[in-house]
């Protein structure tokens, strides 16, 4: 196991955008967290998904996410510098994101988004940075502010086709199986 838990989050409240690290977050922890979010809500990773490919987009960070009950077999989903993996049954996305950090060649260089106590204290054992949830959440509401209304600035062209492009993606990478 690689050492390095020396390394700790900024101070709360400390923006995040001030470096150029990539993500590993823990999909379902995020939600949990997130105010206009419910994992009661069938459609909660697709919702959280749209806000993550805008902040991608936004920061121009590389986004990694994991989630679990995902299909056997699936195998881990792009666009642009959003990849997403949905874990199937029988194991953890909590698993599945410490074995990607474990294999990385350097996971110093990546910050872990998680508020879980298990996948953050092993995250610092192997050298990520780790961010809780709510401060990772603070950070992309400073990089992506909510839409504008109607008519305001000639983006919404620009935001709706890019929300056509997420839709799109989406659907197509669509992890639940169809409804009989």
């Amino acid at each position: 196991m690689r050492t390095g838990g020396s390394q700790r989050s900024p101070p709360p409240g400390a923006p995040l955008t001030g470096t150029t690290m990539p993500y590993l977050i823990d999909g379902h922890n995020l939600i949990g967290r997130h105010p206009g979010l419910s994992l009661a809500d069938p459609d909660d990773e697709r919702e959280l998904l749209k806000l993550l490919a805008d902040y991608a987009g936004r920061s121009r960070r590389k986004l990694v996410v994991f989630f679990d009950r995902g299909q056997t077999g699936s195998r881990p989903q792009r666009q642009g510098s959003l990849e997403v993996h949905f874990v199937p049954a029988g194991r953890t996305a909590d698993d599945a994101l410490l074995d990607y950090l474990r294999r990385l060649p350097d996971p110093r260089n990546w910050r872990v988004v998680t508020s879980d106590r298990r996948v953050a204290a092993q995250a610092r054992q192997n050298g990520a940075v780790v961010t809780s949830a709510d401060e990772f959440l603070r950070s992309m509401r400073a990089v992506s502010p909510p839409p504008a209304r109607a008519g305001q600035d000639g983006q919404d062209s620009a935001r709706t086709s890019e929300a056509d492009d997420i839709e799109e993606w989406l659907r197509a990478f669509e992890r639940r199986p169809p409804e009989e």
